[in-house]
């Protein structure tokens, strides 16, 4: 089989945005079929999606719970990541939660998407960084 001996990098920018207010909890980390209760965070481009980060910011006070990032193959998603949320009281002198998670190989193969959902009933903005091939 021939080698692909010349680097491929995304072509078009990507920043994928899912709001996520007052979502269905969802606590389970079992596979679920199809995106029941997850929001659409980024569809994989026409020859895949290469992500390198994934970041979330609290738009409110929060409790602890978690934030999962899901794969969705077109029939079931698969549980891929999580983010520990911890409790932060916002006001205007103290910062809403945030994290950031780097990734170096996640490449979202065409047909695929990333879904978000939260633990418990938290309002967040949740976004990933990368580029279509």
């Amino acid at each position: 089989m021939p080698a692909n001996t010349s680097p491929i990098f995304a072509l078009t920018p990507v920043v994928g945005v899912a709001t996520l207010t007052s979502p269905t909890a969802v606590t389970s980390r079992a596979n679920i079929a199809g995106t029941t209760d997850l929001t659409l965070l980024d569809a994989a481009g026409s020859n895949g999606t290469r992500i390198s980060q994934i970041y979330i910011r609290a738009k409110e006070t929060t409790v602890a719970g978690s934030v999962f990032i899901w794969i969705y193959d077109g029939t079931t998603s698969f549980l891929f990541d999580e983010f520990i949320v911890t409790a932060v009281t916002a006001s205007n002198t103290a910062e809403a939660f945030n994290a950031t998670h780097y990734y170096e190989n996640l490449v979202v193969p065409t047909t695929f998407s990333l879904y978000v959902s939260s633990t418990i009933d938290q309002d967040f903005n949740v976004f990933a960084f990368g580029g279509d091939y």
